[in-house]
């Protein structure tokens, strides 16, 4: 019996033994799993260190992305100092330099232009009416700037674009007409083509004169009227609320204006052969209820559009060829039934310290977005479509006169993915969240972290950071920063 015993008791620990053993095999491989998949998502692409810069001064930096042979060259500017690095399409070291940094006064990087080895940037002031070039050549390691006079005339300078390592640059006269002039590496640029944009109107058109100082729109200085959208990201409703959008698709150029009750106009303007085509998209009706509010986005291949009111809004997915692929309502008494969120009201609340809550009622959301403009913005995460339907209220300071169409300003300038990233302002928007599956049918399931909700989480556990860019190169999104204390600059993958 005794023998019994000590063999049910050598099985007894023999099992535990083997549970033991399976059990560590398992955690092992979860934590392989975690360790891989976080090294996936924030992978470093590379690092060097620059020893001659200050630790206490803070730098700005920009990335310049050759689409030809997938190089990349690394710019950090200090003070008066510019460093500037050439990577191969493997992040091994190219080349090197330092140089002066362009004139203080123009603070702003609008685009570049590449030719024969040589990067050009060009650089405005904060009036966007003088410009100048600084060319980097990595080959002979010497860098230059120069002023330049870029003959406008009459046009008011709208935005830039790059396409192919060619710089375009958009301007108009009357806000009607559309003209493109291409960078011509020799310090100016050409006129290629004018597109006369006769189907929008005035209260539509490409510049705006308006301001807003409280609840009253006065005339001012005439200003762009169109922002810049980079639909690989997540955009915030403050962006995408506005009426006028200008979206890149490769070689197209895609206008959309939703300012008229009756559809949004889209213009596609080819870099290739300079023509453009002009479609226009009915927005949602509704049988019971006027819409008093419409906008619209583009993401890949669909038009995605919105019309609402206190009472109702309808929300509709199109392709390019006017099919209606997905429709969605919602009414004001009834619970929202694509959510998969709350509804978030972000921005200055009637409570101190307070800047984000939560509501219940789909009444009190109808009401808030209807008091200022409506947006929609879409991106797509393992496979699914993330959706945020909302609108927001510009807040302006107390006596100051804000721009109706700038709230996060329409000249977006250079890099339109950081501008994404950074789109934070003294506005009050109300949204809410949905995924929809590839066929657009609602899923319930909890919201993913988006691409800028990881680049946020890493880098809140950074320290003494500066210089930092997010940007995209060869289809992949980058986040780089300096190091002040270890005087390095990483650049890292997501």
């Amino acid at each position: 019996m005794f023998g019994a015993l000590l063999t049910t008791k050598q099985v007894y620990i023999d099992y535990l033994f083997l549970i033991s053993n399976i059990f560590m095999k398992y955690t092992l491989a979860l934590l392989l799993f975690i360790i891989s998949n976080n090294l996936f998502a924030q992978q470093e692409a590379l690092s060097f260190k620059n020893g001659e810069v200050s630790k206490r001064v803070k730098k700005d930096s920009y990335t310049i992305s050759n689409v030809n042979n997938n190089e990349l060259a690394v710019v950090i500017i200090e003070r008066k100092d510019i460093y500037a690095y050439l990577f191969s399409s493997d992040f091994s070291l190219k080349s090197e330099l330092k140089t002066e940094n362009i004139k203080s006064k123009y603070d702003k990087a609008l685009g570049y232009s590449l030719n024969d080895g040589i990067y050009q940037v060009l650089y405005t002031n904060e009036n966007k009416n003088k410009f100048a070039v600084l060319s980097l050549d990595f080959d002979s390691s010497s860098g230059v700037s120069n002023e330049i006079n870029i003959d406008l005339k009459d046009d008011l300078l709208l935005d830039v674009v790059n396409y192919n390592n060619k710089l375009y640059l958009l301007s108009t006269n009357n806000g009607l007409t559309l003209n493109i002039s291409v960078y011509n590496n020799n310090l100016g640029f050409d006129l290629l083509k004018s597109f006369h944009l006769d189907e929008i109107e005035n209260d539509t058109n490409l510049m705006s004169s308006k301001v807003q100082m409280g609840v009253f729109i006065l005339a001012g200085k005439e200003s762009p009227n169109i922002t810049k959208i980079d639909s690989r990201v997540e955009n915030s409703i403050e962006q995408t609320s506005n009426k006028n959008k200008l979206y890149q698709k490769d070689q197209s150029i895609i206008l959309t204006f939703d300012v008229n009750e009756k559809e949004t106009q889209l213009y596609t303007m080819d870099l290739e052969n300079l023509t453009l085509d002009y479609k226009t998209y009915p927005y949602p009706k509704s049988k019971t209820t006027e819409f008093k509010n419409y906008n619209s986005f583009i993401y890949q291949d669909h038009i995605y559009q919105m019309a609402s009111s206190k009472e109702t809004l309808k929300f509709q997915i199109k392709d390019f060829d006017y099919n209606i692929i997905k429709e969605f309502n919602i009414y004001r008494d009834r619970p929202i039934t694509f959510k998969n969120s709350p509804i978030i009201q972000e921005g200055q609340t009637a409570l101190p310290f307070l800047t984000n809550r939560e509501m219940e009622l789909t009444k009190k959301y109808l009401r808030k977005i209807n008091g200022g403009n409506i947006g929609i913005s879409v991106t797509k995460n393992k496979g699914y479509y993330y959706l945020t339907l909302g609108g927001f209220q510009v807040m302006p300071p107390s006596g100051m006169m804000t721009p109706v169409n700038s709230v996060n300003g329409t000249f977006t300038g250079y890099n339109t993915t950081y501008l994404s990233y950074n789109s934070y302002s003294t506005t009050k928007s109300t949204y809410f969240n949905s995924i929809l599956d590839s066929k657009f049918n609602h899923v319930k399931g909890k919201l993913q972290s988006n691409i800028f909700d990881q680049i946020e989480e890493y880098k809140s556990k950074l320290k003494y950071i500066s210089g930092e860019d997010v940007f995209f190169h060869n289809n992949q999104l980058y986040f780089g920063y300096f190091n002040q204390k270890e005087s390095t600059y990483h650049l890292l993958r997501f």
